[in-house]
């Protein structure tokens, strides 16, 4: 295996923003392997794309992808996606970033993806990890159920909300119909919460806003769950693989106790019936965030790691 320079003049990579066109080409690539991150999921890089400054391309058997962290605007590529010539794929990237002048970072590497990045490029990266951004995965039976000792506050808090608001709550599918409905919601939500001002209110906001206004087109699938007519909470995400779903929102009042724990078992019992696994996605160091989903007891955590040349 060949360790010399790629001229840029002949393999120069061709990175450009991420299009709804994109999908049906993305997601052959994505099913190539089944890490079960995140990241492994079209409507994450799409609906995201604002934020990040996501950019792709399509090179042999492989999707690239090139996204800025919000703070400090640093380059990085997520590992490789897809099944090929696994050598070839990261001095691809390698080289781009020689190209263009950026420090090479690689990140999402899966755990069961480090050893073998570690075989092909011996003693040549330096690892890290970062716990807040791995992902929880669950069981979906777990999910829709809540049995077990270890949920019984989740399943005592649905029941209690069934209890009290009898004939009062109702549940529907997020649709082209409601969807105002539910932007409305995150908006207020945010006003409550006190994050208007912060900048992740934007990125999230435009996320939400993508995935509303092409959630047919990105195969999605959400809930409503409303109080006396009124929205307290709504979800929506899409599935990555075959057997695993990803939630990309979820939101709900916080001052209606079993509101966030109806908007999650209600929508896994209507939506994810057929996949092994949910992904929550990542808890970003909110310590608030981190206890609530770990208090799900996820069956898994999506443990990444991010490499920089030594």
């Amino acid at each position: 295996m060949s360790d010399d320079k790629i001229e840029k003049s002949e393999f120069m990579l061709e990175f450009r923003e991420i299009t709804l066109q994109d999908k049906e080409h993305a997601e052959n690539c994505l099913k190539k392997v089944n890490y079960h991150l995140c990241e492994h999921c079209f409507t994450d890089l799409f609906i995201w794309r604002g934020h990040y400054e996501t950019k792709i391309c399509f090179w042999n058997e492989f999707l690239f992808v090139k996204m800025k962290t919000t703070d400090e605007k640093k380059t990085m590529y997520l590992a490789p996606i897809g099944d090929g010539d696994l050598f070839s794929a990261i001095k691809m990237l390698e080289q781009d970033a020689k190209d263009n002048n950026i420090e090479f970072t690689m990140c999402s590497i899966a755990e069961e993806m480090k050893p073998k990045i570690e075989s092909l490029y011996p003693d040549k990266y330096k690892y890290q990890t970062d716990e807040s951004g791995w992902d929880y995965i669950y069981l979906s039976e777990k999910l829709q159920t809540l049995s077990g000792k270890k949920l019984q506050s989740k399943r005592n808090l649905v029941n209690r909300f069934m209890a009290n608001y009898d004939g009062r709550w109702s549940y529907e599918d997020l649709c082209y119909e409601n969807r105002h409905d539910a932007f409305n919601f995150h908006i207020k939500w945010c006003e409550q919460n006190g994050c208007m001002r912060d900048n992740s209110f934007w990125g999230e906001t435009c996320a939400i806003g993508s995935g509303l206004n092409h959630f047919d087109a990105l195969g999605l699938k959400g809930g409503i769950l409303r109080l006396d007519g009124n929205v307290i909470a709504f979800t929506f995400g899409s599935q990555a693989s075959d057997d695993m779903f990803v939630v990309q929102i979820e939101k709900a009042d916080s001052t209606i106790n079993g509101a966030y724990q109806m908007i999650n078992q209600q929508f896994v019992k209507r939506n994810c019936t057929h996949v092994k696994y949910i992904n929550r996605e990542e808890d970003l160091g909110l310590e608030g965030l981190r206890k609530a989903k770990r208090s799900y007891n996820p069956e898994m955590m999506g443990v990444k790691y991010c490499a920089t040349l030594k």
